[in-house]
């Protein structure tokens, strides 16, 4: 079956690219002598789970815990705060599997007794984590099991990454004096993957985006169109103001994120249009060239995370052709 033939809106992933993509990013991290585990929330399927450790990933990174129980890996690092009322879950996992918690707060790691704990701190983002090298000390000394720190760049820039190097320096030191031994410096994101080098105490990284890539990927110069994996299959279903068309593929196929910098919702694939608007079911897209009620077009989504976990299945093959679909096992796992 010819991928153009899927019903719409539909989402397909070429298994070149994405094989590619699995390689080279595990490849990099040889060259930086960092260990690669890759965030799973991108793609949520056990499948691609299983191509990424098969391709050398220490391990799976998860937002939540029930990303953990439905995909494969020996080895896990919960990536969110967890709070109390989440430690049953936690424990039932860990008799089965290598566990390893992130946290910023005292209570929560004193809660955490003989599960593996890295101490996040904020390197400038301003999101999560401790904030001082003396409060990454305090929430170690609640540690059962101190392993090391955990950051998360997000899109700092070269500037940032030095800055963040400087605070990691300044934990590292302060938690030496203290009597900790940082074995683990966990890092991270697709967008600062090639940073890395940056910030040399780091052990691992956890992109996700990377298997896929998206148009902020594109937008950030991280990717090229070539090597997205994974695009949208929508088709034209209004033309009637002028200047514009409307596509099957609103907030509820896309997600509403919107590419970082740009304020658009995607990238179309040989066509000169720009989705500019998303109702739940309607896209709306200024177009530069005529466009035809019923006509198929492939669109590159904005963030491709959110935009998985809106679909049941997707699917995947080579060279145009369909050769099956894979089930999006932890869509909706949000607890």
């Amino acid at each position: 079956m010819d991928a153009f033939d899927l019903d719409t809106p539909s989402l397909y992933v070429d298994l070149d690219v994405l094989e590619r993509n699995i390689a080279q990013m595990q490849e990099q991290c040889r060259g930086w002598g960092v260990e690669l585990r890759p965030h799973v929330k991108t793609h949520k399927i056990p499948e691609i789970a299983r191509m990424q450790l098969d391709a050398g990933a220490i391990g799976i990174t998860v937002a939540k815990i029930g990303e953990a129980e439905v995909l494969p890996g020996d080895d896990v690092l919960i990536a969110y705060p967890l709070v109390k009322a989440k430690l049953p879950r936690l424990r039932e996992l860990a008799k089965t599997r290598r566990v390893k918690v992130a946290v910023d707060s005292i209570d929560v790691a004193r809660d955490l007794k003989g599960i593996e704990t890295l101490v996040e701190i904020d390197v400038g983002v301003g999101r999560t984590g401790a904030q001082t090298p003396e409060q990454a000390v305090q929430i170690a000394r609640a540690c059962s099991d101190f392993q090391g720190i955990f950051y998360w760049p997000s899109w700092l820039d070269e500037a940032g990454f030095k800055s963040a190097c400087t605070k990691i320096d300044a934990v590292i030191g302060a938690l030496a004096a203290a009597g900790f031994e940082t074995k683990i410096v966990s890092g991270g994101s697709t967008p600062g993957a090639a940073r890395t080098p940056l910030v040399p105490q780091t052990t691992e990284i956890r992109p996700g985006t990377y298997v896929f890539y998206d148009a902020s990927s594109m937008e950030a110069k991280v990717c090229e169109e070539g090597d997205c994996a994974l695009r949208v299959l929508t088709t034209v279903v209004s033309t009637s103001v002028p200047g514009q068309c409307v596509i099957d593929a609103g907030s509820k196929t896309l997600s509403s994120d919107q590419t970082v910098g740009t304020g658009t919702y995607g990238h179309f694939i040989d066509r000169q249009w720009t989705p500019r608007k998303l109702n739940e079911e309607h896209g709306y897209v200024e177009i530069r060239e005529p466009a035809k009620v019923g006509e198929k077009v492939w669109l590159v989504p904005s963030h491709v995370c959110p935009t998985v976990n809106l679909h049941d299945e997707i699917w995947y093959g080579r060279d145009g052709r369909v050769e099956g679909s894979w089930k999006v096992a932890a869509r909706g796992k949000v607890r």
